[in-house]
């Protein structure tokens, strides 16, 4: 299911241009470049409705919109030369890579397989751009003509999203010298010379920015940079000024805009102008018939939630007739349920608590879910059909549950005082038994997972900043042996959020294998040892529906015998423009 909303992309101009207003009747409009004369923007949109992304470019004074690429493949990232003749862009196409293609239309020629966000060097004789590589990745830097292309700073764990220095001598880019996110900061890079540590990522620290934010732009006014970050749940653009010798970041970073969408991908143009894409979101339930005992996808993916509030971790029950999810409708997140065979659905809390992470029993019956009252969390039990619900534990404590057992009496658990642990909780005496604990691993955030015959746990483990790795174990040997587990994944692959099938034989995750977020499934032996290559149960080819960006516990993939569901953002988008 689609949904056709306008797009609208106003863009301020310099003095001698007109200020012209495009509207897109379909699709989206987003990912802007503009050449450095000023005379030609491009877009990435969606404007047939057919949910793959193309390159546009239109004249700032002229005709309309033009598309410049097609297939059957998204194209974003594009990046003008500074002649305005080329446009470097990243195609899915063929397993991805970096593309090169005339401005005024022609055959686009592959730059770099597996490269991404290619930017010119101000001269326009070479291209940096960045790869993933194995559990990390690296910069390059090609001449145009792709004959000549080397690594740079081969020695960092991780370096991505290079950008050039107004006058073409170095490069700023976002790296991590170790796996350890202590090594993480923003680098200069100049010549043979050692990178230098900006100290940005002290900045973003103290401006409790999310992650480790990228570069966008390197402005020539005072030596600027431009850049996104998130902040909660919403992402800004912001900038700060860097000192030169050393290079350094200064003072603290200011917001560049007064909006409150989600803004993205400046690009720099003539005069002083920055051109933007903001984006409006709109997260739903989402589900996919499914065969789940074998991993066959039955039809098209349907919405089971349509308004503007979001609606997030789902979980089914066995027979997938019934859903539990939560919701900020009422303005604070609250638990609601669905009837799925006749359409009827209700809150089942309300109030001005944080009410969320509900988990359906097998047969549909009733749910659990947690309440959060400042440092106080309490589990509660509801029925299905409403009534009054059973405090089940209350602590100063984060802790939750998120799955039943088979029987329906007992609860997966987790519990965060440290080091974390993971195991069952008795409905009825409240008692514990610990599966999952390891001194090194906070496994208490790990989203584990009982096998249908309680026999054995899936969980994810952390191995590097912002990566997980899938591992099942027995549940007897679980317990901080680590040598008891059997990994489902190659390292250098993310995976979380797993999901057993009803016979045992499958597991279900999300995973960015092959550079997009992603349903995969895998085959288990007896022993749950993985069985052939994973297979991909469902994608997201089309790039304004997307689990992409959202957080893996949020999308909350949960499986029933016939289907699958989770939360999926609808983005839609405007490009602006601003001067800093």
């Amino acid at each position: 299911m689609r949904l056709n909303l306008p797009i609208v992309i106003s863009i301020a101009l310099p003095a001698l241009f007109a200020q012209p207003s495009l509207v897109e009747n379909t699709g989206t409009a987003k990912n802007p470049a503009i050449s450095a004369d000023g005379r030609l923007v491009a877009f990435v949109a969606d404007r047939d409705g057919s949910g793959i992304e193309h390159l546009w470019v239109r004249p700032l004074a002229g005709d309309g919109p033009r598309q410049l690429t097609t297939g059957k493949h998204n194209d974003h990232e594009p990046a003008f030369s500074p002649d305005g003749r080329t446009l470097a862009y990243v195609s899915e196409a063929n397993g991805g890579g970096i593309y090169l293609i005339p401005a005024a239309g022609g055959k686009p020629r592959l730059f770099a397989q597996g490269g991404r966000r290619p930017r010119f060097s101000p001269d326009g004789r070479r291209i940096a751009y960045w790869v993933v590589r194995h559990s990390g990745s690296g910069l390059f830097e090609g001449d145009v003509a792709g004959r000549k292309k080397r690594p740079l700073h081969a020695g960092f764990h991780s370096a991505k999203d290079p950008v050039w220095s107004p006058d073409g001598k170095r490069l700023i880019f976002a790296g991590c010298k170790t796996p350890s996110m202590e090594s993480c900061d923003w680098w200069v890079s100049e010549g043979a010379r050692e990178p230098a540590a900006t100290g940005a990522a002290r900045i973003f620290r103290e401006q409790h920015m999310d992650g480790q934010p990228s570069p966008d732009l390197w402005l020539s006014n005072g030596n600027t940079i431009v850049f996104t970050a998130k902040i909660g749940e919403n992402t800004r653009l912001w900038t700060f000024r860097m000192a030169a010798d050393p290079w350094r970041a200064e003072g603290s970073a200011r917001r560049l805009t007064a909006g409150e969408q989600d803004e993205r991908t400046p690009a720099a143009g003539s005069g002083g102008r920055i051109l933007y894409a903001s984006r409006a979101e709109n997260i739903d339930i989402w589900s996919l018939p499914l065969d789940a005992d074998d991993a066959t996808p039955r039809g098209p993916l349907e919405r089971l939630t349509s308004d503007a509030s979001i609606d997030q971790r789902p979980s089914l029950s066995r027979d997938g007739k019934r859903i539990a999810w939560e919701t900020s409708r009422g303005g604070n997140f609250e638990v609601w349920v669905k009837d799925l065979v006749s359409g009827r659905e209700r809150g089942i809390t309300s109030g001005p608590l944080r009410e969320h992470m509900p988990a359906l029993s097998p047969d549909g019956a009733k749910l659990v879910y947690d309440a959060h009252d400042g440092e106080k969390v309490t589990i509660f039990e509801s029925p299905f059909e409403g009534g009054e619900p059973v405090k089940i534990s209350e602590e100063n404590v984060g802790q939750g549950s998120f799955q039943w057992t088979g029987q329906g009496d007992t609860v997966l658990h987790f519990h965060r005082a440290p080091p974390g642990t993971v195991g069952l909780m008795d409905l009825a005496d409240k008692k514990r038994t610990l599966l999952l604990r390891h001194s090194k691993f906070n496994l208490s955030i790990a989203d584990a997972r009982l096998s249908p015959d309680g026999n054995w746990i899936a969980f994810p483990v952390p191995f590097a900043p912002h990566r997980l790795r899938l591992a099942v174990a027995r549940v007897s040997a679980a317990v901080g042996n680590e040598q008891s587990w059997t990994y489902v994944a190659p390292e250098n692959i993310n995976t979380s959020q797993p999901e057993w099938s009803p016979n045992g034989r499958w597991l279900y995750f999300l995973s960015d294998r092959t550079g997009s977020l992603a349903v995969w499934a895998q085959r288990l032996s007896g022993e749950k040892k993985p069985e052939g290559a994973p297979k991909a149960v469902l994608e997201f080819p089309d790039a304004s529906l997307t689990i992409a960006e959202m957080r893996p516990r949020d999308i909350g993939l949960t499986l029933a015998r016939d289907k699958l569901a989770l939360a999926a953002a609808k983005y839609s988008w405007t490009i602006w423009s601003v001067r800093p």
